[in-house]
């Protein structure tokens, strides 16, 4: 059962933005960006995970609770490792001239990034409590390999993202990229990503860590590169961009492994100290 649940889920996961652009299409007459499509495809995937646990009677794994006892120091690198990154990305590209900062307004951004993160906690509830809440416990219950978690919890989340990119954004975010390679560039993303949102999960048994560095990514870099306050050269933008650059991407996965190897130990542990109690 556990199994076709989990292919309901995804097949729902995947077919949800493009149920969404369906219902757009029968009702033109919307506010771009904020459709009652956008919507569907927002809601279905947890809703989705939430009838699944009610028929199958399964109110476990579900991360809801914040767990914060001895788990204060990932809730720190949940909120602080967008930011961290995100500083030293920029200080190397300012470094090797491949980016302009001096558009930078900073009471602005912060402004707009506190906005963004009270705005993206609401919308990343949806998202972490289907990928994080259902879809990688319910790979972990199947004995899942590591590597293959990581590689389908990050294509799921990534290609659910297909609609998005594909039809909801406006093409005024593709002058200097197709829709297509944001599409293709958010899988490789998403996948390398997933390594550190699946470790902080399992280690807290929690999805409240990762909603909070979901609306810190949403809030922090994005806002910065996606506002204009920084404008980077092309080298720049492939080298550091803090959301897609090679450095970031690299840093995000390096830690997600270290989190991995934290748990390995911390599980050998606890499995030694059961061992000495009998």
């Amino acid at each position: 059962m556990m199994k076709r649940n989990l292919f309901i889920f995804i097949v729902m996961t995947l077919a949800s933005g493009w149920i969404g652009v369906l219902v757009d299409s029968a009702i033109p007459e919307q506010t771009q960006g904020n459709s009652l499509g956008m919507g569907l495809w927002l809601i279905l995937p947890l809703l989705t995970g939430i009838i699944l646990r009610i028929i199958s009677r399964d109110g476990k794994d579900t991360g809801i609770k914040p767990n914060f006892k001895g788990n204060l120091v990932f809730y720190i690198v949940s909120i602080a490792v967008y930011p961290l990154v995100t500083v030293a990305t920029i200080g190397l590209a300012a470094i090797f001239g491949s980016v302009d900062i001096s558009v930078a307004t900073m009471d602005i951004f912060f402004a707009t990034a506190a906005i963004s993160v009270a705005g993206n906690l609401a919308k990343n509830l949806f998202e972490e409590f289907s990928w994080r809440g259902y879809l990688t416990p319910k790979l972990i219950a199947l004995k899942t390999n590591d590597w293959l978690i990581y590689i389908v919890s990050g294509l799921i989340w990534a290609l659910w993202h297909a609609a998005y990119y594909m039809v909801f954004l406006p093409d005024s975010y593709f002058e200097s990229t197709s829709r297509a390679s944001m599409l293709l560039t958010g899988c490789l993303l998403m996948v390398c990503w997933s390594v550190m949102y699946v470790e902080i999960f399992r280690l807290t048994k929690s999805v409240w860590p990762c909603v909070l560095m979901h609306a810190v990514e949403d809030a922090f870099p994005t806002v910065l590169t996606t506002g204009g306050f920084v404008i980077f050269s092309k080298t720049g933008d492939l080298w550091f961009n803090p959301i897609s650059g090679i450095i970031a991407t690299a840093s995000f996965l390096l830690l997600g492994l270290f989190l991995r190897m934290v748990r390995i130990k911390r599980a050998g542990t606890l499995t030694l100290l059961i061992y000495n109690n009998y």
